[in-house]
């Protein structure tokens, strides 16, 4: 259910910070450590809150994830493999070992189970690349309106074909399943995006509609996605802030049934 208004409270000091973030944290009622402000549940207020989101904090962590923001992070491989084998792999025995970079790419893990090689494992991250990034020149209290490309699904379709090319090289013969991670670290974005890109949208008349298909002749980035996906024998899809995740078992995959076997998944 919607709120009108919500309580922020300020964690952070805004000296040696620009003049803007000062005044930003004084049009939300703040400018003191501690202080906590009742603002409207507005697009306004949260663009504000999305200049200083480093010195504030929303009370009411439902309200926070429903307008998340994502932090602008380095690198998380390091915490992702981490959340994936506490999550997934230690608690059914199965040892997530780390494969050596070479010249060639290759899958993030070996998973075993009982000291045998069970299946390569990739991990990806999806994320928004700057889709709901605020331009810095934001003024307090100014609203701006941008139409920005959602790139879920193309950057779902360029994971799909990296991760190919890194099970080729560990896995060329496909003696092993290859099993694809995906670390959803997208806002609002889940499995059904996956399926979009792999399936299409079904219409009601039974027709398909492709979101990667730019026109009736422009197959490509389609085609070269179902290629690449030929594969992958196995999908998770891992919600970091929910820590839950779910299969997603890809139709006619040659070691469907070996990949949904080592973490005990039905593979239909």
């Amino acid at each position: 259910m919607s709120v009108e208004t919500f309580k922020v409270t300020q964690t952070g000091s805004p000296i040696r910070r620009h003049h803007s973030q000062r005044e930003t944290l004084i049009g939300l009622g703040l400018n003191r450590i501690g202080r906590i402000a009742e603002v409207p549940n507005t697009r306004e207020t949260w663009g504000m809150i999305a200049k200083v989101r480093h010195l504030v904090r929303v009370i009411g962590e439902t309200l926070f994830e429903e307008h998340r923001l994502p932090d602008r992070r380095v690198n998380d491989e390091d915490i992702d493999k981490r959340l994936v084998r506490n999550l997934i792999f230690e608690p059914r025995r199965i040892r997530a070992e780390d494969i050596p970079e070479g010249e060639n790419k290759t899958p993030d893990f070996k998973l075993l189970k009982d000291g045998v090689l069970r299946a390569y494992c990739e991990l990806k991250a999806p994320t928004d690349g700057d889709l709901f990034d605020f331009p810095n020149d934001l003024a307090p209290g100014e609203i701006r309106a941008e139409v920005r490309k959602d790139p879920a699904i193309f950057n779902l379709a360029r994971h799909v074909a990296k991760a190919a090319k890194q099970f080729l090289a560990a896995n060329p013969n496909r003696v092993h399943p290859n099993i694809l991670v995906i670390v959803n670290r997208a806002r609002r974005k889940g499995p059904a995006d996956l399926r979009m890109a792999l399936e299409g949208i079904r219409a009601p008349d039974g027709r398909r509609f492709f979101p990667l298909v730019n026109d009736a002749d422009k197959w490509d980035v389609q085609k070269g996605v179902w290629e690449a996906a030929r594969s992958i024998d196995l999908y998770v899809w891992v919600d970091p802030q929910k820590r839950t995740w779910q299969p997603f078992r890809p139709a006619g995959a040659q070691r469907l049934a070996e990949a949904c076997d080592l973490p005990c998944i039905p593979p239909a």
